[in-house]
């Protein structure tokens, strides 16, 4: 049984039982042998007494109208119970480094949400999967947000974003909870239909930048209960360069042990790494994790489209394997090309908002996607990761990740498909 429907339901057996002790108590009495005045008194006595029974049927009738919102909740959750095992909670994730830039555009296709009519949703309200339904969580999380880094230690806001985004969802969502630490940004928004079983939010930010201390570098997160599922969500900028593997480590460690997001059961409190407490982690952004090969060898196994052999030298992908604080993690399948480092000129109109090629001819080779031609010649890499975990290994997440060149900056987008508790 739910907490949200707990409560009616507790309620209305109180009302029965307090009904079912006064009945009783009203037929046990037994008066013993009176006199005629004490028997008058009596009879007046129990006369009382029915009456007192009939009023208190009347309230046990009357109270659950009075209550009916809650009646109904509780009835509604049974219909979502049923509804729940054999469909699964739709989330959106975007992780998106923009380089302290707002797109001069909307937001689509980034953000582009499945159009649908009130039939695609009818009788199916919440927990249908099908494709046209909308997400039923949408979580941003941005790196290097509308500012700099530098701007960003004295300039935090991100309002002129979340209104972005408050503008492209429209009424359909709503915004429950951000956190902003310098130039990291996290946005938790909530289909308008399901607002009322989100509740508890958490949040808490770790720098793990200069001397540990400034939040140039570092992980913010926002957990949250969807009905008795407990979520997580972390949004990192870990440290750059090809070579800090140990310092990326140590920031994934810092992050799992400091940030204080409690979980919501008395046993979870006590874990010392913050993604063993929730139901569902989900830990994301620019991971800043390389591939360990020459820029030339990189650029030659792209154009032999041999996606596979470059990710057996991803850092991630080895370390997803051997460091402890990312046990029980998965990723998706990668099927599109390293996301990191893109010139940064200018695109022309009709090259913005393009989806990532398929892996038919190389990137490099496009007139449209250029990898770094700066002196500092970066290797390309997937720098911008998807990750998750779950209490258990029943629980089955199903992760679809796709990327997406804008302007010409990439984002990295997972739609999440879970079965959850209400």
């Amino acid at each position: 049984m739910t907490s949200l429907e707990t409560e009616p339901l507790l309620r209305h057996s109180s009302i029965i039982e307090i009904s079912d002790r006064t009945s009783t108590d009203s037929t046990l009495i037994d008066p013993p042998e009176l006199g005629d005045q004490d028997e008058t008194l009596f009879e007046k006595i129990k006369a009382l007494m029915a009456k007192f029974s009939e009023w208190i049927d009347f309230l046990s009738r009357f109270i659950p109208f009075v209550n009916r919102d809650k009646n109904r909740r509780a009835a509604f959750s049974k219909i979502l119970r049923d509804e729940f095992e054999k469909n699964k909670l739709k989330i959106f994730i975007g992780t998106w480094n923009m380089h302290g830039k707002l797109p001069p555009n909307g937001l689509s296709p980034f953000i582009d949400f499945p159009h649908y009519t009130e039939s695609d949703i009818k009788n199916k309200f919440y927990f249908k999967k099908n494709s046209k339904h909308p997400y039923h969580i949408l979580v941003i999380g941005t790196q290097e947000c509308q500012h700099n880094i530098k701007h960003s230690v004295f300039f935090p806001s991100k309002e002129e974003w979340e209104q972005r985004l408050k503008n492209h969802l429209g009424d359909e969502y709503v915004l429950v909870k951000t956190e902003t630490m310098a130039a990291l940004h996290l946005a938790v928004f909530v289909w308008a239909r399901c607002k009322d079983w989100v509740k508890g939010y958490q949040h808490d930010e770790v720098p793990t930048g200069l001397a540990n201390l400034f939040g140039n570098k570092g992980g913010i997160g926002i957990s949250l209960l969807f009905g008795n599922t407990s979520f997580c969500f972390i949004n990192s900028h870990l440290a750059a360069h090809q070579s800090k593997v140990k310092e990326r480590n140590h920031d994934v460690k810092k992050i799992s042990k400091e940030l204080k997001l409690k979980g919501f059961n008395a046993s979870d409190k006590v874990l010392p790494n913050v993604t063993d407490r929730f139901d569902y982690t989900f830990w994301f952004g620019d991971m800043n994790y390389r591939v360990n090969l020459s820029r030339e060898h990189v650029e030659h196994l792209i154009a032999e489209e041999n996606i596979i052999e470059l990710l057996k030298h991803d850092q991630l992908t080895i370390e997803l394997k051997q460091f402890p604080y990312f046990k029980n993690f998965h990723e998706a399948p990668i099927e599109f090309y390293p996301t990191f480092k893109f010139d940064t000129h200018k695109s022309s109109q009709d090259q913005r908002s393009q989806s990532a090629p398929e892996l038919i001819e190389p990137i490099i080779e496009t007139d449209i996607f250029h990898y770094d031609s700066s002196v500092k010649q970066r290797v390309p890499s997937w720098t911008d990761r998807i990750l998750w975990k779950s209490k258990s290994d029943k629980k089955k997440v199903k992760l679809l990740l796709d990327s997406l060149i804008t302007d010409p900056l990439l984002v990295v987008s997972g739609l999440i498909l879970i079965g959850i508790n209400l």
